[in-house]
């Protein structure tokens, strides 16, 4: 009858098993995380590195074109610049056969002086304008 009235288990707990059990546990725990860390660490060195900007190298005339910018306002602005100057200034296009450019806004004055020029049938108005005669004879190339 005393068997009967036991309805539960009357054999202790294995301490040690059940440390070692926590033991593994805890252990696992530590890996992963340190696996996770390190993975982490990894894609963070890897992204900081593709984002970073590229090095400028030291001779620019050794890669084709064409080339990363850098700084692209500054690129944009410089380029600006050069137009600018190009559009408000005199010089020449192609020295050897006489054709030079003026200021965009000489340009247009004269535009406004003499009209547009009547352009002939099947003929650009570039085309008719380099086809007749200078109306004002061009200076000489100087001698280099």
């Amino acid at each position: 009858m005393n068997a009967e009235r036991h309805a539960h288990e009357e054999k202790d707990v294995d301490v040690a098993s059940m440390f070692l059990i926590a033991l593994v546990l805890f252990l696992s725990c530590a890996l992963i995380f340190l696996c996770i860390g390190g993975v982490m660490r990894f894609l963070s060195i890897k992204k900081a590195a593709r984002e970073a900007p590229p090095r400028v190298a030291p001779m620019a005339g050794a890669f084709p074109q064409p080339r990363v910018q850098v700084r692209p306002a500054l690129d944009l602005e410089k380029l600006r610049v050069a137009e600018d100057a190009q559009l408000n200034s005199y010089g020449w296009i192609n020295r050897d056969a006489d054709v030079a450019r003026i200021p965009i806004h000489r340009a247009m004055q004269l535009i406004l002086e003499r009209g547009l020029p009547d352009v002939g049938k099947n003929e650009t108005p570039l085309h008719y304008m380099q086809s007749r005669p200078q109306e004002v004879p061009s200076p000489k190339p100087v001698p280099r």
